[in-house]
């Protein structure tokens, strides 16, 4: 059961960390009003976005993954359950990258940083006490 929670705690957290970066990006950088229907315009949001821009998106995606991973092994304390996170975290930016043209750094770090995040959040959670609450 924990381990189900782990999973799920941990995707949920990463997935709002990532939403969470997105939002400051977008608020930061407003992205101009958008015609979805029209190929032309949807390819140039990307290489329209400031360099600032671009590389708080791919933090997003790495501080996601640390976080979600984190939470994921605090909850459960099973390795595997931290890779789970970086997986859905991974699948969310091949995601974004394929709805949208990217430029190829992004695409390396759509793979490349969540992995790292993952392993940073397996080094820095340690493994609770017994009797040591949980997330205190």
């Amino acid at each position: 059961m924990r381990t189900a929670l782990g999973i799920v705690f941990g995707v949920a957290a990463a997935l709002l960390i990532v939403a969470a970066v997105e939002q400051a990006d977008a608020a930061m950088y407003p992205l101009p009003t958008l015609d979805s229907a029209d190929a032309a315009t949807l390819s140039g949001v990307v290489s329209d976005m400031p360099f600032p821009a671009k590389i708080l998106t791919v933090s997003g995606w790495f501080a996601g993954a640390f976080g979600g991973a984190w939470l994921g092994l605090r909850v459960c304390d099973r390795r595997w359950v931290g890779w789970a996170v970086v997986v859905a975290v991974v699948t969310a930016a091949v995601a974004t990258i394929l709805t949208l043209p990217h430029p190829l750094w992004m695409k390396v770090c759509a793979i490349v940083l969540p992995m790292l995040g993952g392993a940073l959040a397996g080094r820095a959670h340690r493994k609770p006490y017994p009797g040591e609450a949980l997330l205190g």
